[in-house]
């Protein structure tokens, strides 16, 4: 392997874990903010100790709560760096700039990492855990140019482009101890989950060349790029540093490895925190600069992660905390839920540069990434409160603006009682939220005021929405299910709901909020019967949408019902591929065509229940007028304007 130049890379690892103590549920303060004192350890007995009295503490207290004392593990490693890379073009063969379609991300400059990249030459795609650079444009002479593997065959996850460098995402694992011979091996005790990034030098595509080879302790969680600098974040279970069975103890120190030489994370670098809202997890942070290596880190985090938002100046790691109260009937031990918040933890990002910044929480619990947004200075978070009694659903939905150390300085609460947050999207000073029980409840809210969030308008409609993506100022688009609520209403346990065979086909929709007070769904199409779905509607890197070229394109498992069949049942599949529509507020939603990998149709009617096949298309993009659709088998290249093929490519 070939090296040259200094690599430093930072690991921060954070420690927490559950415990079981006699403890009075945590009061929230009416400010949403959680003060902590951080320690550091003076050696590894000190660690140890710390773990050890931590486990020893469990017992059969009258209050459970999903929580525990926080560590944190701040570490900096020099080794060798990568060579400087050069300027990536996106220019074709004979010299001519094209322009490309690059992964649908939340937030412009903050790159998500994906199965499928291009830099408008070349494609970089990720198919059964391998990694293929083909040469993309133009797609007459499309080619596979090489194909990386991991070492010890390492499934590839996920990947990210920096000009010449490629930088790959995979899980492993290291054995410690024995792990044949470990009692508690059907746990995963005695095995540790671990991060592999590999960057490759791929200035010659037909040859790329491993450059860096880093891999430390933690299960890969996620990671976004801004510029050169990539911010990596994996998960790992306290046990597999500090285990106790029967007076038997395990002792595992977290490691990383860059480029075969492995060092132990020093003891004085480890933090320890005195609150008490994390759960039995540790979170590492890793950053690198992919471009000259140069990697610094001031600071460090606290708690586990369950989702993130990333703004090009802050991380923010979010988990749901849930404090039960345990109460004990005639049969058995049950859990009563006391309590539920979602914990923020904001942590500055610059240049590689990480400090932690705030720790606060909220009421509820997110939906996902979209849930958060960072607007002028202002973290905004979305959330429900889950609830169910006598027969009916009590959630509620809310709106909370936190300051810059995550004080809470707005509040909107118990929007849409009895449903749940089914998308939500934000735009500058509004934000625009989907609910869902009955109808499609579509509420404009405005933020302008962070003090003073409100309901400006609402729209109800049949259906829902999954996801909004913007198409200007004034409209969105949503992508989610049509239902028809007559389906099996006779069936419905939960006062004001639909059963679930209400719910039919995918809906798009084209949302007009000029009149913020009277939102309007100013177009839909609804695709397929009950059965049919998109990845779309949960994964936003499904979704291909270009304002200019008024192209919308998803990929569909398009089910269809037979003459006769009710619509409380499921159709039968008929298809898989892409859609390609030509979208406008002006023109509304109309199919230009469809595209697919799949040529044999009894592939649908052997799927059964639940349709799998290599061949199912699951990324769209465009290198000027050419459309690539890609499946884990093939890449297919049609004209956008006629959608007439004019090449493939087969992964194999």
């Amino acid at each position: 392997m070939k090296l040259s130049g200094m690599f430093l890379a930072t690991v921060i690892v954070v420690v927490s874990f559950v415990y079981a103590v006699n403890v009075q549920p945590i009061v929230i303060g009416e400010m949403g903010i959680a003060p902590y004192d951080v320690e550091v350890f003076g050696s590894y007995e000190e660690f140890i100790e710390f773990l050890r009295n931590t486990q020893n503490n469990k017992g059969t207290d009258h209050y459970y709560q999903c929580g525990g004392k926080g560590a944190v593990i701040l570490m900096n490693l020099d080794s060798t760096a990568l060579p400087r890379s050069k300027s990536a073009s996106a220019e074709s063969s004979w010299g001519t700039e094209v322009d490309y379609s690059e992964t649908n991300i939340q937030v412009e400059g903050v790159d998500e990492p994906d199965v499928v990249k291009t830099d408008g030459t070349y494609l970089y795609i990720v198919s059964d855990g391998k990694l293929f650079i083909i040469k993309a444009y133009p797609p007459e002479d499309a080619k596979v140019l090489s194909e990386i593997s991991m070492k010890d065959d390492i499934y590839i996850s996920n990947i990210f482009i920096n000009n010449d460098h490629l930088i790959a995402f995979g899980k492993s694992n290291r054995y410690p101890i024995d792990y044949e011979e470990s009692e508690n091996n059907w746990y995963g005790w005695g095995r540790i989950s671990t991060t592999i990034v590999n960057i490759y030098d791929v200035s010659d595509r037909e040859n790329p060349e491993l450059v860096k080879d880093v891999e430390f302790d933690g299960n890969y969680f996620d990671s976004r790029m801004i510029g050169d600098w990539v911010y990596i974040i994996a998960t790992e279970y306290t046990r597999n540093i500090y285990y106790l069975d029967e007076g038997n103890e395990t002792i595992n120190i977290p490691e990383i490895t860059i480029d075969d030489v492995t060092k132990k994370i020093p003891a004085d670098h480890i933090y320890f925190a005195n609150t008490s809202d994390t759960l039995n997890t540790m979170t590492y942070v890793i950053t690198i600069n992919v471009d000259d290596g140069e990697v610094n880190q001031k600071s460090f985090i606290l708690g586990r992660s369950q989702d993130m938002f990333v703004s090009k100046d802050n991380i923010f790691l979010t988990y749901t905390h849930h404090q039960y109260r345990r109460v004990q009937p005639l049969l058995g031990t049950s859990y009563e839920e006391n309590n539920m918040h979602t914990i923020i933890h904001k942590i500055s990002i610059n240049e590689g540069e990480v400090a932690h910044i705030a720790q606060g929480n909220v009421p509820g619990q997110i939906l996902n990434q979209f849930s958060m947004d960072e607007y002028d200075g202002y973290f905004r978070i979305a959330t429900t409160i889950s609830g169910y009694s006598n027969n009916v659903d009590t959630s509620t939905n809310n709106m909370f603006v936190l300051n810059s150390v995550l004080e809470i300085v707005g509040r909107l609460e118990g929007v849409a009682p009895g449903e749940s947050i089914y998308s939500v999207r934000f735009m500058g000073q509004k934000a625009y939220m989907v609910t869902f029980r009955h109808i499609d409840p579509l509420f404009v809210i405005d933020l302008k005021d962070p003090t003073n969030p409100k309901i400006l308008g609402k729209l109800k409609i049949p259906g829902y929405s999954d996801y909004l993506h913007p198409i200007d100022e004034n409209h969105l688009i949503g992508i989610g299910k049509e239902v028809d609520a007559s389906v099996d209403a006779d069936k419905i346990h939960t006062e004001g709901a639909v059963y679930y065979t209400a719910i039919q086909g995918v809906k798009i929709s084209i949302f007009d909020v000029s009149d913020v007070g009277n939102p309007i769904e100013l177009h839909k199409v609804v695709i397929g019967d009950r059965g049919t779905e998109s990845p779309a509607t949960s994964d936003h890197k499904a979704f291909l949408f270009d304002k200019e070229k008024e192209l919308l394109v998803i990929p569909l498992l398009v089910a269809e019902l037979k003459e006769g069949q009710d619509k409380s049942e499921r159709g039968d599949y008929v298809f898989q591929g892409s859609y390609v529509y030509d979208l406008s507020v002006k023109n509304g939603i109309n199919l230009r065509g469809r595209v697919t990998h799949i040529d044999d149709l009894e592939e649908y009617s052997k799927s059964g229940y639940y349709f799998r096949s290599s061949s199912a298309i699951s990324r769209s993009l465009y290198i000027g007028n050419v459309l690539y659709t890609i499946s884990n088998n093939m890449i297919k290249m049609n004209n956008l304007e006629d959608l007439s093929e004019i090449n493939s490519v087969e992964l194999v």
